[in-house]
């Protein structure tokens, strides 16, 4: 029965959305203007309604069929050019009134990179989740550690940033000074709309997203930089049910995208970012209803659009970090939060301490890396726990490496000597373990640790030997990290 409900709800959302922005009856508009940069045209920009897609003409001419069903016109920025950007966040987009009749018009002014884009940087954060007001001091501590990596660059490489939803945490009111928070970071920001950021009191999906929409644009749009072709998708489909969802990306986002995809060639660095993960890690027991909330359910179809590309998708939602290999060209990172455990401590429920990751791209090349609030940059990829420390694994070392996929290699050195690989298994990490207990927490008796995969263990010869781990990452960057002469957990 769940199954079939929810198979009508989908179906029916694709058929019978209810009249945008409470207008009263269904309207076609054209949506038309130009496209400029300092007073010159620009052709061949894509603009579109989030459904329908047009390009400039060589005059920098749009002409958009739409209809009142949509709320925002919007162009997919070219390479080359920077959006206008008003407290960090990109300006790509401009409201259709919500009393549009017959033919609206939309201009948009470009303005030209400062420098070339060809290698850039970007930084993601995940759930930033702020609740209370008293949270943005910690949220200060996140951005000033975003800002000094941004600085770390100089003037010579664009920086730009995602956040990958979850901004607030179901407290809209609170968007207001997260902008005022992430306004002093000073690069491009682009936003992705997450589950704590809808409005659950709306009877559908087509409302979920209209209070967020409002402080950041649309829910789904594209922009390029560079080589590299960036998408933001809405993967998270409110059934109208309290603050029920699922992971899903209606058929409207996909055939846009396919649209989209058009004018980027084969083989291009195509980099997607969106709040669910696709995937829900790489265990096959996790219950089915998490699953369905925790990973998108028409993934496939996704997965067959996006083929042709060499494809890096980006995730957040989970607060636990973790990398899957898709397919040969698409690898999926799950990010831990900004809060770490929604600002209960210092890491979070896997043990992976508040942070963000940082992603460099070199033409059609990428690399990256986790970076640790207030961690120096190296000694931020893993903790290593003497013998002890783990409850469950008394006489091993323990080792959580971060940001591990199956490229790494993970070994450790008794006394100086190496001694092998060291064996990844599902655990849990010793000092989330001790913080996050489950129903423990004062302020959420819901909040308790999770399970891993990112674990890796080894037992010692000599339980008193000097312990050394060494990760080295799929670049050749090398990690060193040394066990504790007495077991803790701190």
């Amino acid at each position: 029965m769940r199954k079939l409900t929810l198979f009508l709800l989908l179906a029916l959302s694709q058929v019978a959305a209810p009249a945008a922005w409470g207008q009263a009856a269904y309207r076609n508009l054209t949506i038309e203007g130009k496209v400029t940069s300092q007073g010159h045209p620009v052709a061949s920009v894509p603009v579109t309604d989030g459904a329908n897609i047009v390009l400039t003409d060589a005059s920098g001419v749009y002409r958009l069929e739409s209809n009142s069903l949509h709320r925002y016109v919007y162009y997919t920025l070219p390479s080359g050019f920077e959006s206008a950007v008003e407290n960090s966040l990109p300006k790509f987009y401009k409201a259709i009134p919500e009393d549009a009749k017959g033919v609206v018009k939309a201009d948009f002014e470009l303005f030209p990179a400062k420098t070339d884009q060809t290698r850039h940087v970007f930084f993601v954060w995940a759930d930033p989740q702020v609740r209370v007001e008293k949270e943005f001091a910690l949220l200060d501590k996140v951005r000033d550690d975003v800002i000094a990596t941004v600085r770390s660059y100089g003037d010579k490489v664009p920086v730009h940033g995602i956040s990958l939803g979850d901004e607030v945490f179901d407290v809209p009111e609170l968007y207001a000074p997260y902008k005022e928070t992430i306004a002093t970071i000073g690069v491009p920001f682009y936003q992705v709309l997450g589950n704590h950021d809808m409005d659950y009191n709306m009877r559908s999906d087509y409302f979920s997203d209209l209070r967020y929409s409002r402080e950041f644009g649309p829910s789904h749009y594209a922009f390029n930089r560079g080589r590299a072709h960036y998408v933001v998708l809405k993967d998270i489909f409110y059934d109208g049910d309290e603050h029920n969802y699922i992971g899903y990306i209606t058929e409207e986002q996909l055939a846009w995208l396919e649209l989209d995809l058009k004018t980027v060639k084969p083989g291009s660095l195509v980099i997607v970012a969106l709040h669910s993960p696709t995937t829900y890690g790489d265990t096959e027991s996790a219950p089915p209803d998490q699953v369905m909330r925790s990973s998108v359910v028409n993934k496939d179809a996704l997965y067959k659009i996006l083929a042709p590309y060499n494809v890096h998708i980006l995730a957040g939602h989970s607060h636990n970090q973790w990398n899957t290999v898709i397919a040969d060209n698409i690898m999926e990172h799950v990010h831990a939060a900004a809060c770490g455990a929604w600002w209960q401590g210092p890491v979070t429920t896997d043990g992976v301490p508040n942070g963000y990751t940082v992603y460099e791209v070199d033409g059609d090349e990428l690399s990256w890396y986790f970076k640790g609030v207030g961690l120096p940059l190296g000694t931020d990829q893993m903790k290593v726990y003497p013998v002890g420390a783990g409850g469950d694994f008394p006489g091993q070392i323990i080792a959580n490496v971060y940001n591990y996929d199956p490229a790494w290699t993970v070994s450790w050195y008794e006394n100086g000597v190496r001694m092998g690989n060291m064996e990844r298994f599902w655990g849990v990490d010793p000092l989330a373990g001790k913080l996050y207990p489950p129903g423990g927490n004062a302020t959420y008796k819901w909040l308790g640790v999770h399970a891993t995969h990112h674990l890796f263990r080894a037992t010692p010869h000599d339980p008193a030997a000097k312990i050394g781990v060494v990760a080295t990452d799929r670049f050749g960057n090398v990690y060193r990290s040394f066990a504790a002469t007495t077991p803790s957990a701190n």
